[in-house]
């Protein structure tokens, strides 16, 4: 038994308001790096679907790098930490680590010979530092600002020249090697943003809080001008986060927190093109906050971790990427092969995973239309097409053919735990926060009196053959009812094996057996219309089991744990299991079978991907 990572998909890049986000691809132009959560992203340029993640950084990660030889990513993160890293090899072996700073690591630049590199962001003694990629060793000194550095960047060509620019309004010129001060350029009236040095490295260019462009000589780094200065009307309305050169080091694109993308002519000094992110939505998601050029791909970022794939000649973005900036907490799969996946920022998003594994993948997410994105979903369960979700603001709302279901939603006493939708997609069975179980019908919620028991619900699953109903208590039970006409009556049947609470229940396809875990890890199989055992040897798991899928065949099924792990169950053969380590880390949040060969997964890590099982 072993399985295949046959796909990824990537979660987006992770933003903070007013915090400017770096992007960087590799000398190629085929791979652009960035940062979300703890892991670090690669990214085809040409085909954005495509993607792998390095996920060695024990903090939160913020700025990637790709060395000018190709061979290396530099990766930062809020501990002040530095990793180079090997991205040649599959396993991407660690180079060396360093810590230039104590504190978030805002940029990362590297010099022509892929030997010096220099972080800036906010220390507490220091806000950067110059030093070798593989020793460490001293090359220059940060001097000049006195608040954070947020952006640096590197002249490519000899003699070596470098910029910083910093939140107390001024950009700071470096000659090296080894690098120093040579002088401080105080044109901007606030915030500055962003340095970037031209490919040709004849120029430099800052952009800043206070809406303006200025060009400074590469070499000497004397201020050339303000780009279009005479031309007030065109400016951006916002402040600017960040800059980008064309290959051709004629033009450089702007994004801004206006919401738009600028593209201006360096040689004429004019404006040339403006593309408005978000149409004429007024959503501080659609602020701009970083941006790329390489070769012919043009992305700007947005807020809400958008990738806008834009064109010179184009008003409007020509593609965008949509994925998960923050934990996904829910997610369901339907009849049709819609994988509808929840976030802790209420972002939700629908997967088309109906034409796999024959055809090329999909890869990118839609928006799941109607969704406010105001509060996080805790759990979801789907009926034929029809998903279910209870959301922390109290609410179960529905969603089908990738939108809300208008009129849809039902208000509850407390936010929804654990949700399961019988087979008809009419009734809807919840354990509330408050430890309520209720049974919502025609858009009204019944409460459930619970007299086997005096322990709290915990969890609830029903088999859409029979309407039989599972329900986990806090007392470490399992007890079975009958769904008749929106009520539940007992069963007789309940399940004891358990010796920690119930966290999670699912009927097999047949629904001849129910599987339960629990809060430490442990999995029982059991028959679900007496209750007597079938197995008790699930039990890899060390922590909280978040979800259970059966194949469609029933031989199988896949659990999904709070330590991160994906496991693929056996029921002729319990003690055979496929185990997928470190699925998702921080936390393996849900798993599906697409098939009896293929399973989707989604985590903590904001991704999903697609694992190919083989049984021999």
């Amino acid at each position: 038994m072993s399985f295949t990572k046959k796909e990824y998909f990537a979660p987006a890049p992770v933003t903070t308001r007013g915090q400017p986000v770096r992007l960087s691809a590799d000398p190629k132009g085929e791979q652009f790096v960035y940062a979300s959560g703890k892991t670090i992203v690669v990214r085809n340029l040409s085909n954005l679907e495509k993607a792998w993640e390095y996920t060695e950084h024990t903090s939160q990660t913020t700025v990637a790098k790709f060395s000018p030889s190709g061979y290396y990513i530099a990766s930062g993160d809020v501990s002040g930490r530095v990793r180079i890293w090997d991205i040649v090899n599959d396993d991407h072996i660690l180079k060396s680590e360093f810590q230039p700073i104590s504190g978030r690591i805002s940029d990362i630049s590297w010099d022509p010979d892929s030997q010096r590199i220099v972080a800036v962001g906010d220390g507490k003694g220091s806000f950067g530092h110059f030093f070798t990629f593989d020793s460490g060793n001293t090359v220059g000194t940060i001097t000049g600002h006195s608040k954070v550095i947020n952006a640096c960047s590197m002249r490519q060509r000899r003699p070596f020249r470098a910029v910083t620019c910093s939140d107390d309004g001024t950009s700071v010129f470096y000659h090296g090697a080894p690098y120093k001060f040579v002088s401080l350029l105080s044109d901007h009236s606030g915030f500055v943003q962003d340095a970037k040095y031209a490919p040709s490295d004849d120029y430099f260019v800052t952009v800043g809080a206070d809406k303006k462009i200025f060009l400074y000589d590469g070499k000497t780094g004397e201020l050339v001008r303000q780009v279009a200065a005479g031309s007030p009307e065109e400016a951006h309305t916002g402040s600017i986060s960040a800059v980008a050169w064309s290959p051709d080091s004629k033009y450089i694109l702007t994004s801004s927190g206006d919401r738009t993308c600028k593209f201006w002519d360096i040689e004429s000094d004019r404006l040339i093109g403006t593309v408005k992110i978000g149409g004429t939505s007024s959503s501080p998601d659609h602020q701009q906050v970083g941006n790329l050029w390489a070769g012919e791909h043009i992305i700007s970022l947005s807020l809400s971790g958008d990738i806008n794939v834009l064109k010179m000649d184009a008003a409007e973005p020509v593609k965008v990427v949509y994925g998960h900036q923050k934990s996904i907490t829910a997610a369901s799969l339907t009849q049709s092969k819609l994988l509808y996946t929840g976030s802790y920022d209420g972002r939700l998003c629908v997967w088309d995973f109906s034409a796999r594994p024959s055809s090329a993948p999909l890869g990118v997410a839609a928006l799941v239309q109607g969704s406010t994105g105001d509060t996080r979903p805790e759990d979801a369960a789907a009926a034929g097409d029809l998903v279910a979700f209870g959301f922390l603001d109290d609410t179960l709302r529905f969603v089908e053919n990738s939108a809300i279901v208008a009129g849809g939603s039902v208000s509850l006493s407390a936010a929804p735990r654990s949700v399961a939708i019988d087979s008809t997609g009419t009734v809807t069975i919840a354990v509330l926060a408050n430890d309520d179980l209720v049974v919502i019908s025609k858009g009204k919620a019944t409460h459930v009196p619970v007299k086997e028991t005096s322990a709290a619900a915990r969890a609830v699953a029903i088999d859409h053959g029979s309407s039989l109903v599972a329900v986990g208590f806090q007392d470490n039970s399992v007890h079975l009812y009958k769904l008749q006409d929106a009520q539940l009556a007992p069963a007789g049947a309940k399940v004891t094996a358990h010796q920690r609470e119930i966290t999670s229940l699912a009927f097999s396809p047949t629904g001849d057996l129910l599987a339960s875990g629990d809060s430490a890890g442990k999995i029982i199989v059991s028959k679900a219309q007496s209750g007597e055992l079938v197995t008790s040897r699930w039990g890899s798991h060390t922590a909280r089991i978040y979800g259970i899928s059966w194949s469609p065949d029933g031989a199988h099924a896949a659990s999904a744990s709070l330590d991160g792990h994906v496991i693929v169950w056996s029921v002729e053969q319990p003690a055979r299991k496929i185990f997928i380590r470190n699925a998702h880390m921080g936390g393996a949040a849900a798993v599906s079978f697409i098939d009896n060969e293929t399973v989707v997964s989604a985590g903590a890590d904001g991704g999903v991907k697609v694992w190919g099982i083989t049984y021999a």
